[in-house]
């Protein structure tokens, strides 16, 4: 797939990382054009089959087409994504790579998150690889803190802004724990009840997000050269205040507008 398929895909899927990377070089934003659409073939997979034994089946796939890019000799599989990512093992953790697949799994057999600790972990291992793969792909390094917090704060949120589809799909982004305490079940969840019980319960994964928030506040200005792979992180906060009470309504997103001119702040303040 040519760079501008990937550019389009993402226009589309992902319009925030994207808009992000425009503010790399060339080779850059290709660079990270190619590992957010990986990001979104092994994330929609979940989404794309009902049957827990197919999504495993393409998992397995695309984690057998990773091994061979890092075989010795590298074995490339024919696929506009993984054509893409031969150009970078050098540059992108092989275990990393793996691990976002690995904890896709969890996804497609529908396994709810056990406490509060579980979801935040599957935050790490996605949004957080994916922060600190694109972080390898521009050849910047930051603060380790800094990327966690930045993954913790747009994963969680993202989470929340998906509540309706990850319950349909077992994985409400709700400790178990907790929607236990509150008189709920994840098949509750899966037919959109119990709303009221709900939003009140999700304050402990709110309270997780405003505090990966101060902690990036802390280090105060995010560098020029770190703004194409984490500067999509300085739109939570619009997309919070937009999020429903009922977290099974769907919030409406600040206007692109907005989230253009918040990026183009950043790219020049850092702020």
């Amino acid at each position: 797939m040519p760079t501008e398929d990937f550019n389009a895909l993402l226009q589309k899927s992902d319009p925030d990382r994207r808009m992000a990377a425009l503010f790399a070089p060339a080779e850059l934003r290709d660079r990270l054009f190619v590992l957010y659409a990986f990001n979104q073939e092994i994330g929609r997979i979940a989404e794309a089959t009902s049957e827990s034994l197919i999504g495993e089946m393409k998992l397995t796939w695309w984690r057998d087409a990773v091994e061979d890019l890092y075989a010795d000799p590298a074995k490339v599989r024919r696929h506009d994504v993984t054509e893409g990512l031969a150009g970078l093992t050098g540059l992108l953790s092989r275990e990393d790579l793996l691990d976002m697949i690995a904890a896709r799994l969890d996804d497609v057999t529908a396994r709810p998150f056990t406490d509060l600790g579980d979801l935040i972990a599957y935050v790490d291992r996605t949004s957080g690889r994916l922060m600190r793969l694109a972080l390898g792909a521009s050849e910047v390094a930051v603060d380790g803190a800094l990327s966690r917090s930045a993954g913790r704060a747009w994963g969680l949120t993202g989470l929340l802004r998906a509540f309706p589809h990850r319950a349909q799909i077992g994985r409400a982004p709700l400790a178990g724990d907790t929607l236990t305490e509150a008189g709920g079940s994840a098949a509750m969840l899966a037919q959109g009840l119990g709303g009221n019980l709900i939003g009140p319960a999700l304050e402990d994964v709110r309270a997780v997000i405003h505090a990966e928030l101060d902690t990036l506040s802390a280090f105060g200005a995010l560098p020029a050269e770190a703004v194409p792979a984490l500067g999509y992180v300085r739109l939570v906060p619009g997309y919070l205040k937009r999020l429903p009470a009922n977290p099974f309504q769907t919030g409406a997103e600040p206007p692109l507008l907005v989230r253009q001119l918040r990026l183009s702040w950043l790219s020049l303040t850092g702020r």
